[in-house]
């Protein structure tokens, strides 16, 4: 049985966690490499990379398809490392699915 000190353990350890993340850092790129964006791990966005020369060849919507795609990327790469992170402190619970 689960005992509430491993509970409180791994509490304190996702709280840890979460300060770590949000240190980290996650780029994500269009399938061009012309737009690129990063984002923290608590998912904050704080940089938009647009390469100038792809104004003259593209779309305005395909641009704003660019932005997404380079967003997802981002994300999917911070999500991984949460779900790697999460699962080596957790502990092990029947059930759970962790």
């Amino acid at each position: 049985m689960l005992g509430l000190g491993k509970i409180k353990e791994a509490k304190e350890k996702a709280e840890k966690l979460k300060v770590k993340l949000a240190a980290m850092d996650f780029e994500g790129w269009s399938y061009n490499n012309k737009v690129s964006i990063k984002c923290t791990g608590d998912k904050r966005f704080h940089s938009l990379e647009i390469d100038d020369s792809i104004f003259k060849i593209r779309s305005r919507e395909e641009v704003q398809d660019m932005i997404l795609e380079a967003i997802d990327r981002a994300q999917m790469q911070a999500d991984n490392t949460i779900k790697d992170e999460m699962a080596a402190i957790m502990p092990n619970i029947p059930g759970m699915g962790l």
